[in-house]
């Protein structure tokens, strides 16, 4: 058997992330997504045995890559930039918002890799909000889904609007700010 393509995983993921985000995970198959990446069904199951296995790699590559971004945004004392840099995010990753908001919590081991995320993401900014007097967890969860949400409202728009979320990352910092003095 020949070596496979060095971006046919990325293909493949790319392809499945699509496919996840339109059909929603249940109705997504994987012969689907080996049309989409134009692959054989071989080589789709030579990268990822299952379609949960799938769904895991690529949940966890682009989750990985948020958090890259918060904590380094955050370990510079920059904690308005992770929210910029989950904005940024959220914007060019539509399907993967999709993804995560819609299917990321259907069952208990996906509930796992979301909350491994999740916490990976909140944990540096917990800090932020001891300063206040909240629940500093609480705080920086609901910051998170205060631009998550939003974000994917606005790119399921016919013509999205991306000074809108501009704006509320800026009025969200402003009250952060506020609260946390």
């Amino acid at each position: 058997m020949a070596a496979p393509k060095p971006n046919t995983r990325h293909e493949i993921m790319e392809a499945a992330l699509k496919e996840f985000a339109e059909s929603g995970y249940d109705r997504t198959t994987m012969d689907a997504i080996a049309i989409r990446a134009q692959v054989a069904k071989g080589s789709l199951y030579y990268h990822f045995p299952s379609k949960e296995a799938l769904f895991r790699a690529l949940f966890q590559e682009r989750a990985e890559r948020l958090a890259t971004l918060t904590e380094a945004s955050v370990s510079a004392n920059q904690w308005k930039g992770a929210m910029q840099a989950w904005s940024d995010f959220f914007w060019r990753e539509k399907a993967f918002l999709e993804l995560f908001l819609s299917e990321a919590w259907r069952n208990q081991e996906r509930e796992l890799l979301v909350r491994q995320f999740l916490q990976r993401i909140i944990e540096p900014l917990v800090p932020v909000f001891e300063r206040g007097s909240h629940d500093s967890e609480m705080m920086a969860y609901a910051l998170f889904g205060a631009i998550a949400v939003p974000a994917l409202h606005l790119l399921k728009q016919p013509q999205p609007e991306r000074h809108r979320l501009d704006d509320l990352v800026a009025r969200l910092a402003d009250w952060i700010s506020a609260q946390t003095r």
